[in-house]
């Protein structure tokens, strides 16, 4: 059972005059980076993550909106690469109105952030005592479904990690249980 997750982070954005202007580039996935809290745990994407992924049918999109493309990998608009710091892309943007209004948003400096949609296929927990949070480490990457320029760059959407933490905890319950697997059914629903 895929569990689709979505993470942001504020990410250098730069906007390069490459011949007409409308490539961008930036990192979409940093590596060894803590996340914000997301809800009493912080978030790492350890370096091997992105190991055995492919990037083929990934698009870019604009606030994680599939009906909002910039960008795809098979149109051969968005290359894709794994370095030592992340996942770093570089994109040309079409002449349509989404992909105009974006550029200029990043141009004057009101759109900075990264975000891209995922599934897991190895993580690790380390519980927090004493309040402070639990730690997660994403070991293993299982799919990448698309990168996303966004002018807010807040976590979203955690319930899925949060329940996969919380199955590991001893006290977790039917009730929990129940709660966690509604949460991850309207999120797959909401990215299906």
């Amino acid at each position: 059972m895929a569990k689709n997750e979505v993470r942001s982070l504020l990410s250098a954005v730069e906007l390069r005059a490459d011949g007409d202007g409308r490539t961008v580039s930036g990192y979409a996935i940093m590596f060894d980076k803590p996340s914000q809290d997301l809800g009493g745990f912080i978030e790492y994407i350890d370096k091997g993550a992105l190991k055995d992924v492919n990037f083929d049918g990934v698009y870019l999109v604009y606030a994680h909106d599939m009906n909002q493309p910039l960008a795809r990998v098979d149109a051969g608009t968005l290359k894709l690469k794994v370095d030592d710091k992340g996942l770093f892309f570089k994109a040309t943007l079409p002449n349509t109105t989404v992909a105009n209004d974006v550029l200029e948003n990043i141009r004057v400096g009101n759109i900075k952030g990264m975000s891209f949609a995922f599934t897991t296929k190895a993580d690790t927990w380390t519980f927090g005592k004493n309040g402070s949070p639990d730690i997660r480490h994403v070991t293993a990457i299982d799919e990448v479904f698309e990168v996303t320029i966004t002018p807010l760059p807040a976590y979203q959407d955690t319930s899925i990690a949060i329940s996969s933490r919380d199955a590991s905890k001893p006290a977790y319950g039917k009730r929990e249980r129940m709660r966690d697997e509604l949460a991850i059914i309207r999120v797959r629903k909401e990215f299906m």
